[in-house]
């Protein structure tokens, strides 16, 4: 968190001690779907298993500083809500559909170069707040409790003032363990994967 601060201030102090630099801020929203994985597990007579994949929503406020004509750097203050679906199978109970919300807010930093009206970009991102919410919190509640720290990237087109971005977030290859709470009782689960797909459009001012 305080890296991501100081990242931020060594940005805006560069964009107003160099008046060739562009600097310009914006806004921008969209949506995003889920890409979980674990391996299916049974706890306590109950089985625990991949659901559909549910779709989400982010916005955030965009500082962007262009270096040169083809190298740009920008900060975000990202607010991401992601929904994950997962599958609860009780002992001689059908099968049930539980969905999870991850609330997240994050701090993206990208470097990214500009081809054309074409960006590429990519970069880290920092959670900085973030807590979960399932439609049955008595049956099944997931705490995401891994690292604070992803990876990011992805392809933007400038048209003008606006932008359109599609970008992956997460961990691709690793999340570690999150804690899933079942009946009231936990366990640590291992997840091979978490990541947020999203497009997103916005508007620089």
């Amino acid at each position: 968190m305080k890296r991501s601060i100081v990242i931020i201030i060594l940005l805006a102090a560069t964009a107003v001690s160099s008046p060739a630099q562009i600097f310009r801020v914006g806004v921008r929203a969209g949506a995003n779907i889920s890409d979980y994985s674990f391996s299916d597990f049974t706890f306590n007579g109950v089985a625990i298993s991949h659901g559909k994949p549910k779709a989400g929503f982010e916005t955030a406020l965009v500082a962007r500083l262009t270096i040169i004509t083809m190298l740009h750097v920008q900060a975000e203050f990202e607010y991401s809500r992601t929904g994950y679906g997962f599958t609860y199978v009780g002992d001689g109970e059908p099968g049930r559909s539980i969905k999870v919300h991850a609330n997240r807010m994050e701090i993206p930093l990208e470097l990214g170069v500009n081809i054309g009206p074409v960006r590429l970009f990519t970069g880290v991102a920092f959670r900085v707040a973030h807590n979960e919410k399932s439609n049955a919190p008595s049956l099944l509640k997931v705490e995401f409790n891994g690292s604070n720290t992803g990876i990011m990237g992805g392809v933007g087109l400038n048209i003008r003032r606006l932008f359109i971005d599609a970008r992956i977030t997460g961990c691709p290859r690793s999340s570690g363990k999150n804690t899933f709470i079942i009946d009231g009782d936990r366990r640590r689960v291992s997840v091979g994967r978490n990541l947020r797909w999203s497009l997103s459009a916005g508007v620089m001012f």
